[in-house]
């Protein structure tokens, strides 16, 4: 069975839950093992977390970890990488280089799977940094899949919902105003929205009217494939 690497700590919280969800849904498909896992732990400090977040300033700070981090996970024995983090694939690139194993990308990933679901315009839910470089809307665009982002003034919640986020110190009324901004797509005549940062599925939206679909999900999905594939 393969090995995958996973680069974590963007943020915490959300790494132990990718890795949860991970374990126990390859259980649903292989229940004779676990599979095989490595984390390293990017050691980011959290005031430029935070600004990368909510300005993209910093940005050069995370090359050499995320570079770092996948060299050490490669040396260590995995096959191939994961990072369930969304802002930082804009550096994606850079990481792939500096290995000589596969990088999956959360965007490539979700963009292939709401193909599946024939699925033709969507919302985005995501950090500025992630929207003011538009990693999905140029995959999208790619697809044939319409997007649309939250209006500045949402986005500006957005980006103090993710902070709390990221900080663990948010509440249900963090949820309250995710589940409004949601309602906003639907007056735009959007059915469908995915949660482009990966720390938004901590608050497990729900809406009757509206398919919400978290890239974290889709990129656990997207391991367990790869973990299952035979070694070549």
């Amino acid at each position: 069975m393969k090995t995958v690497g996973i680069i974590g700590g963007l943020g915490p919280e959300t790494t132990a839950n990718f890795y949860l969800e991970v374990v126990f849904s390859f259980f649903e498909k292989n229940k004779e093992t676990r599979p095989p896992m490595l984390l390293w732990n990017v050691p980011i400090p959290n005031k430029v977390e935070e600004e990368f977040i909510t300005s993209t300033k910093g940005g050069e700070v995370y090359v050499p970890l995320l570079v770092d981090a996948a060299k050490r996970l490669e040396k260590g024995g995995a096959d191939f990488i994961v990072i369930p983090c969304n802002s930082v694939h804009m550096f994606i690139d850079n990481v792939r280089k500096a290995v000589k194993i596969p990088v999956l990308s959360i965007i490539e990933e979700t963009v292939a799977f709401l193909n599946e679901q024939k699925v033709k315009e969507v919302g985005i839910l995501a950090t500025s940094v992630t929207l003011r470089k538009k990693l999905y809307e140029h995959a999208f665009s790619k697809s044939g899949i319409r997007s649309q982002a939250p209006s500045d003034e949402n986005q500006a919640k957005m980006g103090r919902i993710i902070r709390n986020l990221v900080a663990s110190r948010y509440t249900e009324e963090d949820r309250v105003q995710l589940l409004f901004i949601i309602e906003q797509f639907i007056v735009q005549g959007v059915q469908t929205v995915i949660l482009a940062c990966t720390d938004l599925q901590m608050l497990a939206p729900e809406h009757e009217q509206v398919r919400i679909y978290d890239t974290m999900k889709i990129l656990a999905d997207s391991t367990i494939s790869e973990l299952l594939k035979e070694k070549k």
